[in-house]
Order: structure tokens, then sequence, then C-alpha cells
């Protein structure tokens, strides 16, 4: 019996040690919670000139949901990159194409109760708000109930005074972000 290794790089997640190197995979989503296993998952902040951030609210039945978050976010499947899991997720998610030269590694967080024991890659993404433009891509599974693009301003307001609408790993690395922008994009 061959083993069709696309087939498994779609269907499978990784689980990985403490230093993020895969151990095994896992064939559903669902086991990647349960079991408490260190795995990988991708956001991407999209910013849009003006300093107007993307959001989207978590679909009912979806980890966090109800809770607003990165503009895409989601698992690494087994076999592939982080890069190509943001790649990858901004389209199923919002039906946008980027190129990987257009993506911004920012920063990456190491698994604990915020993250979902989830090794997080930020990304980031400046969009042309008037050549390119989003939707929610619900094809496959609802994931988003609602897209929004707000002032920075605004959302650092809203933070502060709405914290519990946010998803925990996005005010981790929305932190984050911060700090770097603060210090003027060092790393």
């Amino acid at each position: 019996m061959f083993l069709n290794i696309q087939t498994q790089k779609e269907e499978a997640f990784s689980i990985v040690d403490h230093n993020d190197l895969v151990l095994y995979p896992v064939y559903n989503k669902e086991d990647l919670h349960k079991s408490g296993k260190f795995h990988r998952a991708i956001h991407l902040f999209i910013e849009g000139f003006g300093r107007i951030f993307v959001l989207q609210r978590k679909a009912a039945g979806t980890e966090n949901s109800g809770k607003w978050s990165s503009a895409v976010s989601g698992h690494v499947r087994h076999l592939e990159t982080y890069e190509e899991a943001a790649i990858r997720e901004t389209k199923e998610e919002l039906g946008l194409d980027i190129n990987h030269l257009d993506l911004v590694y920012m920063l990456k967080l190491r698994p604990d109760k915020e993250t979902n024991n989830e090794f997080i890659v930020l990304y980031t993404y400046l969009m042309d708000q008037d050549k390119e433009h989003i939707e929610i891509n619900n094809t496959k599974d609802k994931e988003i109930d609602e897209l929004i693009m707000t002032p920075l301003k605004d959302l650092i307001v809203d933070i502060d005074k709405n914290a519990n609408d946010y998803s925990p790993a996005f005010l981790k690395l929305f932190k984050s972000w911060l700090m770097f922008e603060k210090l003027g994009g060092k790393k």
C-alpha cells in the first residue's frame, strides 16, 4: 500500500515536542486540543493603509467562538511550513491570494494556556484596500461570523475596555506586536 503524502498533508496535524520538532501526526483537529499536546498554528495580522486593522469574529462551534481574533488564524497541517499555512488559511478564510514575499514574520510564541498549547507564528500583511478585497469564505466550514476593518487606535481602546471579547492568543500576540511597534520595528 502506498502512502499519499498530499492527502496526509491535508488531513493531518503535527504533534510537536517542546522544541517544536515534529513527533507524529494526528488526523483531526479535536485530537490536537483534547490531548493537551503541543502543536502548531499561525496568525496573520492584516493591516490596511491608514493603520486599519482587519479582525474576524470566530463562529459558533469553533475554538474561541464569539471572540474577536486575528484576520486569519489556523492550524498548521502535517508536513506544512508555518508560511505555507498562513498563505493557505488566508485563501481559505478570506479568498485572498497573497505572495509569500509579502508576508512579514513577526514573532513566535511558545505553547501555554493562553495559546491552547500551540506554538504560534505571527505574520503581518499590508493590504491595498483599493486593489484587494476580502470576504468571508465559508464554503468548507463556517469558521468566521463577521469581518471588520477598524482603525488601530479604536482597536486599542476597545481591547482596553472589552478584553474578554477577544481570544486569549490574539491578546497575547497583539500585546507583543504593539511592543514591537513601540520599539520602532526592531527585533
